[in-house]
Order: structure tokens, then sequence, then C-alpha cells
């Protein structure tokens, strides 16, 4: 009997030695609770419970029910736990021995201040994004304003007006697009400066070349020979078409502007109605479907464009028929188009028909359709020739400057 008694004893004073080494959590415990206020809700939740599953300190009547004892991260509801409702997160631990400790807090003030600051948040988030996208399509949109200011640029030096600079807003920018701006600006201006200076050479030259023609041709007349005369007078003539046509296909581009196809066909057609047209040929102008389109070019070469195709058409038309000028605006060209009624072309090429008109004399060197053709290419149009069967037709086909160009 003794002998048991000893045994029971030594068994209390382990169980006792082993529960002493909690009594540090559980003082602790005590103090963390006796701390809260006493007319707020308890916000921590505390638990010791013993490996038989009894509790040994803390406000927790019992493990959460429906849970697993074991360590790690829990979330249940503050009644699962005989505590009151709410949600609850918590974090178990084991300590020396067999014991777990949960340390818990419910989540009641965390959801009161979602509740309370979530729709404030929203509309400042939604209001930083809002000005996050303004401003976004703001600087997308002047980036995309300066590279069409650009692009307009480059489309005015395409079709001949070398005049044209990137703006001043552009080039001032700051960044990197601004200091391409600039040196595009810079290029452009040291190409102003070439060509002018090229120009001026050739002026120069120009003149030397027909006052020694002139003196040549004035030398022959005093010295009675005619034949000299004449070719130093041809030469002369020639120099002069030569030029005309360098200025065109070699323009500096720096008179080149948008111009209404309607006024330059109308003064072209009115040098002819001023003179008596030979043999009662009547000289017909439609431009009434032109309205308000324009085409980019120097006026001065495409008046004498149309008026060369009116000359070539008079000269090939019988007395009594008409020659016809018809100027028509397209979606991407305005077409310039006249027409007689003679006997037509042997060819509806155009280099074939220069150069059967440079071989004969009424024609001299065939200036008047090489004119035409440096004014086509000089500012981007196309030469159409047919035979109407009676007569002939030469369409000018020019793209419009007053509508964007299309995509390729």
């Amino acid at each position: 009997m003794a002998r048991a008694d000893i045994a029971a004893e030594l068994r209390v004073l382990a169980r006792r030695a082993e529960d002493l080494k909690v009594v540090a959590f559980v003082n602790a415990i005590d103090y963390r609770i006796e701390i809260e206020p006493g007319d707020a809700p308890t916000q921590s939740l505390y638990l010791i419970l013993h490996h038989d599953g009894s509790k040994v300190a803390g406000n927790l009547a019992h493990w959460p029910q429906g849970l697993p004892v074991v360590e790690g991260r829990l979330r249940f509801d503050g009644a699962q736990a005989g505590a009151g409702a709410g949600r609850v997160v918590a974090e178990a631990t084991r300590l020396d021995g067999d014991f777990l400790l949960l340390v818990g807090r419910r989540l009641e003030l965390v959801d009161a201040m979602l509740r309370r600051f979530l729709p404030t948040a929203t509309v400042l988030l939604v209001g930083f994004l809002a000005l996050a996208s303004l401003l976004t399509l703001n600087t997308a949109r002047q980036f995309r304003r300066r590279i069409a200011a650009t692009n307009a640029v480059f489309e005015s030096l395409r079709r001949g007006d070398l005049k044209q600079r990137i703006e001043p807003s552009i080039v001032q920018g700051g960044d990197e697009l601004a200091e391409l701006a600039g040196n595009i600006n810079a290029a452009l201006m040291e190409n102003e400066r070439l060509v002018k200076g090229l120009d001026a050479f050739s002026q120069t030259a120009a003149h030397e070349l027909n006052r020694e023609l002139s003196y040549l041709r004035d030398e022959a007349r005093a010295n009675d020979a005619p034949r000299f005369a004449g070719a130093a007078e041809r030469l002369i003539g020639l120099l002069r078409e030569i030029l005309t046509l360098a200025k065109v296909g070699g323009s500096s581009g720096f008179e080149s502007r948008a111009l209404d196809p309607e006024a330059f066909v109308t003064a072209a057609a009115e040098l002819y109605r001023d003179a008596a047209l030979p043999g009662g040929v009547e000289l017909i102008v439609d431009t009434s479907s032109v309205a308000g389109a324009r085409v980019h070019g120097v006026e001065e070469h495409l008046r004498g464009a149309v008026m060369n195709l009116i000359e070539n058409a008079l000269k090939h038309s019988p007395p009594g028929s008409t020659v016809s000028v018809l100027v028509r605006a397209e979606e991407q060209a305005v077409t310039i188009s006249v027409r007689d009624q003679g006997p037509g072309a042997s060819s509806e090429d155009l280099t074939a028909l220069i150069a059967a008109g440079s071989q004969g004399p009424a024609a001299g060197h065939g200036f008047g359709l090489r004119f035409v053709q440096a004014v086509a290419i000089r500012y981007g149009a196309r030469i159409h020739l047919r035979n109407t069967h009676p007569g002939f037709e030469v369409t000018l086909r020019f793209p419009r400057a007053d509508v964007p160009t299309p995509a390729a």
C-alpha cells in the first residue's frame, strides 16, 4: 500500500513540475486580459490547452469546435470557441510539454475600417485612375499631333513645297522628337541654301551663254551669214526652252503652294479667247465640278502646261471644230482634259509623240509636250493620251492637295 501511495505522489509531483513550465505564459495571458478596456469588446483572444483537451488559461472557453487541434494558422467564428460571435484569425503554437498556445485577434476593427474607408479609397482610386487616363490620353494626343504635323511637312516636301518647316512648338518640346524636328529643320534650311546657290549659278551661266550666242548671231548678220545667224537664233531659243524645262524639273519648290485648278485653267483659256482663234475654232471650258479642290504646284508652271495643251489642240483642229477643256475633281485627284476634233495622233505613247514633234518644223524642238511632261513629273501628275475618233485627248491627273494622301 505504501509503495502505491509513493508512486501516486511521484506522479502528482511530476505532473505539477510539468505544469510549472507554462506558468509564465499563464501569467502573461492573465495580464493581457486584465488590461483590455472594460467598456470595449475583447479584441485579443487567448487559450492554453492541455494535451488532454482541458483548458489551462485564457479567455476562450475551449478549442474552436469543428477545427483540428494542430499548430498553424486558424480562422473561425468566436462563437465556435465560446466567445462573442465575429470573425477571428489566430495562430496556434506548441509550448514545452503537451500544451498548445492559441493567440487570436478579432477582425471587427478591420471590418469596420474597411466599411468606413473602402468607399473613400475606392473613390480616390477611381479618381486617380481617371486622372492617369486623362494624362495618358493627353500625352498620346499631343504626341500624335506632333507626329501628324511633322508628317504634314514631309508631305509638303514630297509635293515640291520646300519652304515648309516644322513648327516651333514641336522643335521646342525638349524631348527626342523635338531634337529630331530641329535637325530636320536645320537640314531643310541647308538644302534651301544649296538650292538657291545652284539656281543663282545656273542663272548666271545661262545669262553668259545667251549673251555670247546673241553676239555670234549679231556678228553673223553683220557679215551677211544668214545660215549662221539662223543657227545662233535657234540655239538661243533652245537655251530658253532648256532653262524653262530646268526650272520646272529642278525647281526649288519654295514658291509651290496649293492652287485652285479652276483659276489657272480659266486664266490659260482666256489668253486664247482674247485672241482670234484660227478657222473659227470654238474653245469651251468646263470647270463646274471642281469647286473647292486644290492641286500643288507653281501657278506659272501649271498654267503653262494647260496653255501648251490648248495650243497643240488648236494647231490640229479643223476649221469650225471645237476644242474642249474639262476639269473634274475626283476623290483623290483632279483631272484636266484637253480634247480636239482633229485627225488624231499616230501613237498614244507620249515618248513617241515627243520624238515625232521634235522632228517637225512646226513643233520646233518638241518643247510643248516636253514642257507638259516636265510639269507632270515635277508635281506628281500622270499623263493619259487617247485617240477619240475623231480627235485626240490629253489628260493630266494631279493628286489633290486638299485631301490626305491614302495610306500605303
